[in-house]
C-alpha cells in the first residue's frame, strides 16, 4: 500500500490507522529533533501531492481488511496540512463512519483554508515547541516566511472554532527550547490558545541531529509542575517519561511540595496530576502537616492545600 500504514497502537488515540498524504520529509519546518530524519523539501506552499481518488480508493479497497481501528490518522513523513486535498480526505473518511485525527506541526493554522480543511476532524494534535522566536528558530527551523506569533494566531482562532479535541504537543530539547523564559512563554500562550489539554515529552528516538539531547524524568517533571501551576488546562506527559515510572514515584513528594508552593489544589487535582490513591495521598499530606509544611484551607465549600501560608486566602 502506497498510503496507508498500521494499524498501530497508541497510547493516546488506541488502533490507529494512519494515512500518508505528503511525499517523504516535505514540510514546513525542519525540526532537529525529527525522528523522520532531516527535511528534504521545505516548503508552505499547498499542493494536490496525489490524485485523490486513488488515495480514496486505496482506503476503500484496504480498510475493511484491517481489523479494528480506533480512529483513522493523518500524519506521516511530513506536514499534512501541505496537502491541500485534506479536508476532502478528512470528511470522505468521516463519511465512511470513522473517528479522524490529525497530527500537524500546527505551522499553517494562521491560514483561513487550513482551518476550514481541519474543522471536520474530532482531534488535531498541533505542535507548539517554542514561543520566543529565537527558540522557534533553534529547534523547528522553520521556513523563512513563517513567524511564531502569526502561527500561536492561527492556533487561537482554530481554537474558538473547533467543535472537536484539541491537544497541543509540546516537544523539549536541552538548552534550546527549555529555558525559564520558554516556559514563561510558553505557559502564556497556552493559557491564549486554550487546548483541550497540554502533552509535553522530550526527545525518544533517535532525532535528525545527533547531537540534540533529552531532558532527564526530573527535569521534565519540573516542566510538568510548573505548567499544571501555570495553565489552566490539563498537562500531560508523554513518551519515554511515564508518571508511573519508579523516578516519578520516588520523586512525588517533591513534585507535590513544588507545585502547591507555586499554587493551591484541591485533593481531587493532586490525586489527578499525580496519579495517586486516596490512602497515598492522605499518607503524604498527614506527613506533610506534622512537618509543618502544608496549609489546609477551605473556600467556596470545597477545600485547599497550599505550600505557602502567603497563598492562604
Amino acid at each position: 500500500m502506497e498510503f496507508l500504514f498500521g494499524p498501530v497502537p497508541s497510547r493516546r488515540l488506541g488502533l490507529s490507522l494512519g494515512v500518508n498524504i505528503i511525499p517523504y520529509k516535505t514540510c514546513t519546518y525542519n525540526c532537529v529533533y525529527c525522528e523522520a530524519g532531516k527535511t528534504t523539501k521545505l516548503t508552505v506552499k499547498r499542493e494536490s501531492f496525489f490524485e485523490p481518488a486513488d488515495i480514496e480508493r486505496e482506503f476503500t479497497e484496504n480498510v475493511d481488511k484491517m481489523g479494528r481501528i480506533d480512529v483513522v490518522t493523518f500524519s506521516g513523513g511530513g506536514e499534512p496540512t501541505l496537502n491541500k486535498d485534506l479536508g476532502r480526505f478528512i470528511r470522505f473518511v468521516k463519511d465512511k463512519g470513522f473517528k479522524v485525527a490529525v497530527l500537524t506541526n500546527g505551522s499553517l493554522m494562521f491560514m483561513e483554508d487550513v482551518r476550514e480543511d481541519l474543522m471536520s476532524a474530532d482531534v488535531v494534535i498541533p505542535s507548539l515547541d517554542a514561543v520566543l522566536e529565537s527558540s522557534f528558530i533553534k529547534v523547528n527551523r522553520p521556513h523563512g516566511s513563517l513567524k511564531i506569533e502569526r502561527i500561536i494566531d492561527g492556533l487561537v482562532d482554530f481554537c474558538k472554532d473547533f467543535k472537536g479535541e484539541v491537544w497541543l504537543e509540546v516537544l523539549l530539547v536541552r538548552s534550546l527550547n527549555d529555558s525559564k523564559d520558554d516556559l514563561k512563554a510558553l505557559s502564556d500562550a497556552i493559557e491564549r490558545i486554550k487546548p483541550s489539554k497540554v502533552q509535553v515529552g522530550t526527545v525518544d528516538r533517535p532525532p535528525a541531529e545527533s547531537w540534540v539531547e533529552k531532558l532527564s524524568d526530573k527535569e521534565m517533571m519540573d516542566v510538568y509542575v510548573y505548567l499544571s501551576a501555570h495553565t489552566s488546562v490539563e498537562v500531560e506527559l508523554i513518551g519515554g517519561f511515564n508518571k508511573e515510572n519508579d523516578a516519578f514515584k520516588d520523586d512525588v513528594e517533591r513534585a507535590i511540595l513544588k507545585l502547591i508552593n507555586i499554587r493551591p489544589c484541591s485533593k481531587d487535582e493532586l490525586k489527578s496530576i499525580f496519579s495517586l490513591d486516596e490512602s497515598r495521598l492522605n499518607e503524604i499530606l498527614e506527613k506533610f502537616e506534622k512537618e509543618g509544611r502544608v496549609y489546609r484551607y477551605t473556600y467556596g465549600n470545597k477545600q485547599f492545600i497550599a505550600g505557602n501560608v502567603s497563598l492562604v486566602k
